[in-house]
């Protein structure tokens, strides 16, 4: 099942990221969903608004901490057309991030900025599907 936060399983799997030895740099691949209509946790005082929209603000803050810690956006476009797959998983962006290592990232998760602005990404997106990829050697 598609959502916005990771399962029980994929939390030990952050975990086990966090213990690697391997520190080197890393891509981080999002592929998201956007509702049409941004919601809110009642009690949130944010304006009406579109998934997309609240999103934004969610990367307004994101990507100046990214930049911060050496990262940088690879890509980020949005899909047009879906030509192979579940046509009820098509995805509305991709987004490729370059992290310069596991401890920067985990560092920025953790970090009060980062968990501060999480509401609006979970007000914005109906599911959102990240794969963490290392570039290995060819040989």
């Amino acid at each position: 099942m598609l959502g916005t936060e990771p399962s029980l399983a994929q939390l030990e799997a952050i975990e086990r990221m966090a213990q690697s030895v391997d520190d080197g740099p890393f891509t981080m691949v999002n592929i998201i969903k956007y509702k049409d209509q941004a919601t809110y946790p009642e009690g949130c005082d944010e304006p009406p608004q579109s998934g997309r929209q609240a999103y934004a603000q969610y990367t307004g803050t994101v990507g100046p901490l990214i930049y911060a810690l050496g990262g940088s956006v690879a890509y980020q476009q949005r899909c047009e057309l879906l030509f192979v797959g579940d046509e009820d998983a098509a995805a509305d962006e991709v987004i490729i991030v370059n992290y310069p290592s596991r401890r920067a990232y985990l560092n920025m998760f953790h970090s009060s900025a980062y968990q501060n602005v999480i509401v609006h990404r979970k007000a914005g997106l109906v599911w959102r599907v990240l794969y963490q990829c290392t570039a290995k050697e060819r040989g």
